[in-house]
């Protein structure tokens, strides 16, 4: 299973999408699995819902642990400091 850990980390980074989305849109699931398979070239019996499993135990390992590591995504909140409505 490490080698596979080892893909669906790699997926997930370049996939650059959280894995609750991941996990809750059929649409994006497939996308995933479908990204996975073919990056991942072993011997493996995987369909969609043990990846997603996969994943989701993954996600709450964490980084630090082996598990997936914290998305680097652009924010858009409130706490933006340039374009916000509060600025004089």
């Amino acid at each position: 299973m490490v080698a596979l850990d080892n893909v669906i980390v790699d997926q997930y980074r370049q996939f650059n999408t959280p894995a609750d989305q991941i996990v809750s849109n059929p649409d994006l699931a497939q996308q995933f699995f479908d990204a996975v398979t073919k990056a991942f070239e072993g011997e493996c019996e995987l369909d969609l819902v043990l990846l997603n499993r996969r994943l989701l135990s993954l996600r709450k390992r964490g980084e630090e642990k082996g598990g997936l590591p914290r998305l680097r995504r652009a924010y858009s909140g409130r706490n933006r400091s340039e374009g916000g409505k509060n600025e004089g």
